[in-house]
């Protein structure tokens, strides 16, 4: 009868997930300090009379037990972006010139461990790994971030950089021309670092990177703002560019000194 009073303390303190700070607090708990060397028996510990501290050291087991819940739940996000890649392609065959790929299967594990560490965040189990937790929910803000910065340029990129090929563009748009320039060499560099070092985590979580993108962003709208200005004063000056598409108005001025392929 006396060991069956027992039995719940005994359980409480054979919980594997007991760490040295939980055996701290269960120090505070009974106000004596144990001995963990040779000696660390459970006999020990009944003499220590722990069984009178039972509803103490249940509670500090049980928040040991959710604390290892949440541990392994961060595990998870930090090995689901270990290995994780960005998908990197060639772009219209040229040497050394690269975009992004698809990008659904890196959303997905955003979004998953997103909701794990919001999950550990949301309970009163998360003191001891808060630092972690927030260390993550930072890093995994900023990726997400800089990855709709990133697509962004990259769409913009792939739109005006036929366009700005043209000699005669290049002519009629030189401020366009020299702004667009910057940001050509600032893609081409962060495409190839990204080739060599595919990455996720480490390439959309480098330091600045998202200021440049939101700069490049900016300054990208302004371009195509400036591009479409442009392109209806061409249409003032020749009504039956009206009935064209931009892309093709683009085509003919490109070809501007070439009336047979206007």
């Amino acid at each position: 009868k006396t060991f069956k009073a027992m039995t719940p303390v005994v359980v409480a303190l054979r919980n594997e997930a007991l760490k040295p700070h939980h055996w701290e607090q269960i120090e505070t708990a009974i106000r004596c300090d144990i001995d963990r060397g040779d000696n660390f028996t459970l006999g020990y510990l009944l003499e220590l009379k722990v069984q009178d501290f039972k509803e103490e050291i249940e509670t500090i087991s049980t928040a040991a037990t959710q604390e290892n819940v949440l541990e392994e739940m961060l595990s998870k996000v930090e090995n689901a972006w270990k290995t994780l890649e960005f998908s990197v392609n060639m772009y219209k065959e040229q040497k050394d010139v690269f975009i992004l790929g698809g990008v659904d299967d890196v959303m997905a594990v955003l979004e998953e461990t997103q909701v794990l560490v919001q999950t550990i965040l949301g309970s009163r189990f998360v003191g001891p790994m808060q630092k972690r937790v927030d260390e993550w929910e930072k890093k995994l803000r900023l990726f997400s971030d800089t990855l709709d910065e990133w697509l962004n340029v990259q769409r913009a990129w792939m739109y005006l950089e036929s366009i700005f090929k043209a000699a005669d563009i290049q002519r009629q748009l030189p401020n366009e021309y020299k702004d667009f320039d910057k940001i050509n060499k600032m893609w081409l560099d962060l495409m190839r670092k990204t080739n060599a070092d595919p990455s996720a985590l480490k390439q959309a979580t480098a330091p600045k990177l998202l200021d440049n993108l939101a700069k490049a962003n900016a300054t990208l709208d302004r371009i195509q703002k400036n591009l479409e200005d442009y392109l209806e004063t061409k249409r003032n000056a020749f009504p039956r560019f009206f009935f064209l598409s931009n892309d093709e108005l683009l085509e003919i001025l490109a070809e501007a000194r070439n009336p047979q392929a206007v």
